[in-house]
């Protein structure tokens, strides 16, 4: 019964979590969107406590994670500035606390199997949809530049399709029956598809640092690196095709091919960083939120003012010193984890998703809003975590788990 509702309460935070903040604005269900998803949360992290009380003692640098996350927090509330929604950076420290207890309720395989096949689905469903959805009310972008996304979210649509691409074709570099090989080249085409068409410039980033950590992390780099040779000429032919022959959007995206190749990224960092020094000691969090509440001001009479794009500077502005230090800590611990544990993963595809959700995660902290999209964020860590706990053995009953190394 509680496997069964840990499940259940899985798919429930994954679901919550694929809706956008634009597509839950859109359908006024933001607050109900919040409370829904935080209370599924706790909910899930609590059940190993409430099925068999056992405690994993948290490390030195999760601990130093929670005393960072209670300082930031403390001191919005001693300035008057302490707002519940910014309390949300709370659920990334939540998930890596607990997931080694909620790890129990999951095998290994059964793990990586549901991972994929929540993946498969959302590709699906959002290619489906957008087979058949307007093409109107799909497409983003400017200066004849056209970017699809089916989700309200194109970073979050783009990184989803890029991780269940990875796993795709780690997949079938494995021996597998030919009906899941055929299903699984049809479905990574499917997210092949989605990632050129949501020409999203922190893909390739993901991707290149995807590499770099399976190098790391594999005993044999040089065949690895024969391996990622190969895949990266065969991802050029399918840019080449893609551009030639449907859309050349995400070519001049890289080409330079708009009026400003950052896209307002650069002017609008060298704005936050004035305003930062100004305030040394932050403006309290969610004061980036707050400015933009009533729209985005022009810059230099022409630009419109964007986020900082980029967590360390965001928290810097936020929070002061202890914000970049916070966001460091935390994007350091996991990926080190992740570089770990796929050392000792047999499972190639295990491998591929931790690598490619710590690859992620370091791209969207450096170029995107990471952990402003919290709910995706959440997601993400809290998958990577339980693969992480569910590489190492499962203790006997009545025996706490062994600590996650740091």
């Amino acid at each position: 019964m509680a496997r069964l509702l840990t499940r259940s309460l899985l798919l429930l935070v994954c679901a919550c979590a694929a809706l956008s903040s634009s597509a839950a604005a859109a359908m006024g269900l933001e607050e109900e969107r919040i409370l829904l998803f935080s209370g599924l949360l706790v909910l899930l992290l609590l059940l190993p406590f409430l099925v068999r009380p056992t405690l994993t003692p948290p490390s030195g640098p999760v601990v130093l994670l929670c005393g960072l996350v209670a300082w930031m927090l403390l001191a919005d509330a001693a300035g008057g500035s302490f707002d519940p929604l910014d309390a949300k950076i709370l659920m990334p420290v939540l998930v890596i606390l607990a997931a080694p207890n909620l790890a129990r309720h999951f095998a290994p395989d059964e793990l990586i199997a549901l991972v994929w096949r929540l993946l498969s689905g959302y590709v699906a469903l959002t290619f489906a949809y957008q087979l058949v959805a307007e093409p109107a009310a799909l497409a983003r972008g400017h200066d004849g530049i056209v970017r699809y996304d089916p989700t309200g979210s194109v970073i979050m649509h783009s990184s989803l399709s890029l991780l269940h691409l990875l796993l795709a074709a780690t997949r079938l570099t494995q021996p597998l029956p030919r009906p899941a090989r055929l299903t699984t080249l049809a479905l990574g085409g499917l997210s092949l598809t989605m990632v050129l068409t949501t020409a999203t410039r922190t893909a390739l980033v993901t991707g290149a640092l995807f590499a770099l950590l399976l190098m790391v992390a594999s005993p044999r780099p040089r065949e690895v690196a024969r391996t990622l040779l190969l895949a990266a000429i065969g991802f050029a032919l399918a840019f080449v095709a893609w551009t030639l022959l449907v859309d050349d959007s995400f070519w001049q995206r890289l080409s330079g091919g708009q009026e400003d190749f950052s896209s307002g990224r650069w002017s609008s960092i060298g704005h936050w960083l004035a305003v930062a020094a100004e305030h040394p000691f932050g403006l309290g969090l969610g004061a980036v939120r707050e400015l933009l509440a009533d729209g985005r001001p022009a810059l230099n009479g022409s630009e419109l003012l964007e986020w900082p794009h980029n967590e360390p500077i965001r928290f810097y502005l936020e929070a002061g010193p202890p914000g970049p230090l916070f966001v460091a800590l935390l994007i350091g611990l996991l990926v080190r984890r992740a570089v770990r544990a796929a050392r000792d993963a047999d499972d190639p595809v295990r491998r591929t998703l931790m690598l490619a959700i710590a690859a992620d995660l370091v791209a969207e902290a450096l170029l995107q809003n990471l952990l402003n999209a919290v709910y995706h964020a959440t997601v993400l860590i809290l998958v990577l975590c339980l693969a992480v706990a569910t590489t190492r053995p499962e203790p006997e009953p009545g025996q706490a788990l062994a600590p996650v190394p740091s």
